[in-house]
């Protein structure tokens, strides 16, 4: 009877903790899908009726936690042979100098001095970058600069290696702030640096969902063949760009090219949609490197 019991008490522990996992969880779901689908709306230049709470933030948090698990084996695909070459360097390494090597790591200042200066390095030149791009459904030309970033953007073939780049500039500082968990420290330099630190470090990774919304999510959008109940004139162009709550908005090419705009149309007005293709937009849009899919 006491095995029984104590079996029950733990069944009904484990369960009050998954209830509290899948509240916290949710949110942190919630609050990803909030920064990707904003940053991305404010990418391509649309305005919303979003709510506060809205079931796309969830299903769009899904999306990015998705993305970023796969990213995660490029990154130790990478990481495995750089690890291989570091430990053969510190083979060819003196004893003197590997000693002065674990000593200088286990110095919690300076550990802490390089991850700071790390992260400001990847957030500087790196994460902040893709604050570049807004209105792009719009936009004449794309941004000049960064110019890198605007090649990325446009063809996308190494998109998924650039974030799988990004998510192992925030593993570093992640790792830096792990090990000065568990090195002794005096005085208060070393703690304000370590609040530093994992200042950076949060910041880094809130950067993971604004890149994603930016960079990656919903590049392709719908071609239609008609704006509501309106037919296409001949060759003008549709593309579905988001349907809010209240209202349906298209991207409308005109048929020389040289006129885009966003027409948003009730939802009663649009009661049928017709889908004729999928279209990376930015490439088709500016004319570089087109792809239809059928």
């Amino acid at each position: 009877m006491g095995l029984l019991e104590e079996l029950s008490e733990r069944i009904k522990a484990l369960g009050g903790d998954w209830t509290r996992y899948t509240v916290v969880g949710t949110f942190l779901l919630y609050v990803l899908g909030y920064l990707t689908l904003r940053f991305h709306l404010t990418t391509i230049g649309i305005g919303t009726d979003l709510a506060v709470l809205d079931e796309r933030y969830l299903f769009t948090g899904v999306r990015f936690v998705v993305y970023l698990v796969a990213a995660v084996p490029s990154v130790i695909l990478v990481a495995l042979p750089l690890v291989a070459v570091g430990w053969l360097v510190s083979r060819l390494l003196s004893d003197g100098a590997r000693e002065g090597i674990r000593a200088w790591v286990s110095q919690p200042t300076g550990l802490a001095l390089f991850g700071i200066v790390f992260s400001v390095f990847v957030i500087q030149l790196f994460m902040r970058q893709c604050f570049a791009f807004s209105d792009l459904l719009l936009a004449h030309a794309p941004p000049g600069e960064p110019r890198w970033l605007v090649t990325l953007l446009l063809d996308d073939r190494l998109m998924t290696l650039y974030f799988s780049f990004l998510v192992a500039t925030c593993a570093v500082p992640l790792a830096i702030l792990w090990t000065l968990r568990g090195l002794a420290s005096s005085g208060t330099r070393p703690s304000y640096a370590r609040g530093l630190l994992a200042f950076l470090v949060a910041v880094q990774l809130l950067f993971l969902p604004v890149n994603y919304g930016v960079l990656i999510a919903d590049k392709s959008l719908p071609r239609v063949a008609a704006l509501g109940a309106r037919p296409l004139a001949p060759g003008e162009e549709a593309w579905l760009a988001w349907e809010g709550k209240d209202g349906v908005t298209f991207l409308v090419r005109t048929a020389d090219r040289d006129h885009r705009a966003l027409l948003t149309l009730p939802r009663s007005e649009v009661k049928q949609m017709e889908i004729v293709g999928f279209d990376k937009i930015l490439p088709t849009l500016f004319g570089q490197r087109p792809e239809r899919r059928l």
